[in-house]
């Protein structure tokens, strides 16, 4: 049997079908991608890696949505981005490279910087655009969108639009603009309830990290890399910024236990609730997010937390850092002034860009900033968290920026029948990169 999509992919250079499965996505075919890259783009003839793409695929005229992941790819089953939805588009979901199966060879991390990965992204683009014809709109979530705005300022004739979701901009190895923002968000009330709860867990830890510890062991994961009592106070130092980046107040403010509640539910809170034992394990370290954390250290930054209240508490003062996290030395120095250079040129030059934040997630402290006159805005979901989508903007601002999405795609946009807002809810956890919920973290 002639299969046309087959054989349109089949006349992509470098591009391998590894198979097709079975699409969970009505009018959609699921295709898992090998497409062939050079470890250093500065050096194409030298050694080569393959990167995962898993691509929906619905038609070869229509608008395709290019998502660069920050991180692994599952594909074991389809997942659809709201912007593709939206558009009843095509969908490329690109594995970043040094993560999941798209692991570079030679020493770990060597070409692991933003450059390189936006070389990646520029040659999927180009190899695929004369099979999909239609507009591009590229972006994702959190490392994803800040993924898609490095390719943007790489290379800013990819693509005819970005929507970059929850995406920071941190300037250092230790950021203390989120310092600052976590002592201003919500109400007094609720972050002195927040910091009496982590004085509490820092109090009783001779009894809790044990157990912690023997529920951690319940899912497999250990704490030899950094250390049970370490990694212990380092959640509990980040617990209010757990809580403000994934607990919507409704949602979790009724269930933070006050100071003088049992073991039993501090421990209870802080594992299913603000998910914290799951950001420092050896499996997280070793296999999920170390590539993160070694970006975070070189190039990407990482948030300050408050130790300023815990201080007395507190063992490993100023050890809370992505330097410790990572699953191999860090030997190169961070690169200041790059994250503002590239903020100052989004800013200034970026055209068809939009930036959506939840006006409570800590990873909203520095967002990129929007000028009209490029087409390019920003919005904020009031009360949001980092699972905010356009659908939980105020009905104005979402019906604007869907209609730039629908522009840029050269796709008729009919308001009558725009999707009305959904209630803002508790993000879902996906089954991703890895067992566990991994709740600090910029997810995809």
């Amino acid at each position: 049997m002639n299969d046309e999509v087959l054989a349109a992919l089949a006349t992509i250079p470098g591009l391998t079908v590894d198979s097709e499965k079975p699409s969970n996505i009505p009018g959609t075919r699921f295709f898992v991608l090998r497409f062939d890259q050079p470890v250093d783009h500065h050096n194409p003839n030298g050694p080569r890696f393959t990167q995962k793409i898993a691509l929906l695929h619905r038609s070869f005229d229509g608008p395709t949505s290019f998502m660069p992941s920050g991180y692994a790819v599952n594909t074991r089953k389809a997942t659809e981005w709201e912007v593709t939805r939206m558009l009843q588009g095509n969908q490329l979901y690109v594995e970043h490279r040094y993560y999941g199966e798209s692991v570079p060879p030679g020493p770990p991390y060597e070409h692991l910087d933003i450059e390189q990965a936006a070389g990646d992204h520029h040659r999927i683009v180009q190899a695929f655009r004369p099979v999909y014809t239609g507009r591009w709109i590229s972006g994702a979530s959190s490392k994803g969108g800040m993924t898609s705005i490095y390719h943007r300022y790489y290379h800013p004739d990819d693509v005819d639009g970005t929507v970059a979701y929850v995406s920071p901009s941190t300037y250092s190895a230790s950021d203390p603009r989120y310092v600052t923002f976590l002592r201003q968000v919500g109400d007094p009330t609720m972050r002195a309830r927040l910091t009496a709860y982590q004085r509490a867990l820092l109090t009783r830890r001779e009894q809790i990290v044990p157990m912690m510890v023997a529920e951690m062991a319940e899912w497999g994961l250990t704490y030899d890399i950094v250390g049970a009592d370490r990694a212990f106070e380092f959640g509990v130092l980040e617990a209010s910024f757990f809580y403000w980046q994934f607990c919507p107040v409704d949602f979790c403010e009724p269930h933070l236990p006050a100071p003088n509640a049992s073991d039993e539910e501090l421990l209870h809170f802080y594992i299913d609730y603000l998910g914290a034992p799951f950001n420092y394990d050896d499996e997280t370290i070793n296999v999920y997010y170390g590539p993160y954390f070694y970006q975070s250290a070189t190039q990407l930054g990482h948030p300050r937390f408050d130790e300023a209240p815990l201080m007395d508490l507190l063992r490993y003062p100023g050890q809370d850092k992505a330097e410790n996290l990572t699953p191999v030395p860090v030997t190169i120095p961070f690169s200041h002034g790059l994250m503002a250079r590239i903020e100052a040129r989004t800013r200034s030059h970026g055209e068809r860009m939009l930036f959506i934040y939840g006006e409570n997630d800590p990873w909203s402290t520095n967002p990129f900033d929007a000028r009209a006159k490029n087409d390019t805005f920003r919005y904020f979901v009031p009360d949001g968290h980092h699972g905010v989508h356009i659908e939980d903007l105020p009905e104005d601002d979402r019906l604007h920026a869907t209609s730039r999405i629908f522009d840029w795609a050269d796709v008729p946009f009919d308001p009558s029948a725009a999707r009305t807002a959904a209630p803002l809810l508790a993000p879902e956890v996906e089954e991703d990169e890895g067992p566990g919920l991994r709740f600090r973290l910029p997810p995809r």
